[in-house]
């Protein structure tokens, strides 16, 4: 005879308006898990404010019989600016789920008190002293990518049609 389901794992988000989205009802903790992330993964297409992964354990009644594992937050990403950075405040970890970035921030595991955090695509590392460091190093890396990709885009006379107006105004003001 197979086993019985003792305990079922619920995964959900919710949208900015209060919608709770439940995106179902499994047999294990991973299954949830997965389903919970790669639904993340398209968090840029909505207006998502958290989600919640529970498990909820079968024919016990009222509170007793929920436990939450985990709550997440959704921010803006310091790196890729899109609203795919996820944050588990409880456990303190956060990871963007939108495509391409991956920018990460975690305690270590090796050092209590010292925080990583990192973006793959450079393989980008950095241990700070405080989550407020942490997020600033990401954010200084999402502004050097962004800068990048503003000069990348102009043509082959621009910056210096740029400089030199620059420079222009600069030299107008200072006479004022």
């Amino acid at each position: 005879m197979a086993d019985e389901v003792q305990r079922v794992f619920v995964a959900s988000v919710v949208e900015e308006g209060g919608n709770s989205l439940a995106l179902g009802c499994f047999s294990s903790e991973e299954t949830a898990w997965q389903v919970l992330r790669n639904f993340l993964k398209k968090s840029e297409l909505m207006v998502l404010v958290s989600s919640t992964v529970v498990v909820w354990d079968i024919d016990v009644i009222g509170e007793n019989g929920v436990n939450v594992l985990s709550t997440m937050e959704c921010k803006d990403c310091p790196v890729c600016g899109r609203r795919t950075f996820w944050m588990d405040l409880e456990n303190f970890s956060a990871l963007c789920h939108g495509d391409a970035c991956a920018a990460w921030v975690e305690e270590s595991t090796l050092e209590p008190g010292i925080i990583d955090c990192g973006w793959p695509p450079i393989r980008f590392l950095k241990q700070a002293q405080d989550i407020e460091e942490a997020f600033s190093e990401l954010f200084k890396l999402g502004d050097q990518m962004k800068a990048i990709s503003k000069v990348d885009s102009l043509g082959e006379h621009e910056p210096q049609q740029m400089l030199d107006a620059f420079r222009k105004k600069s030299a107008l003001g200072s006479k004022d």
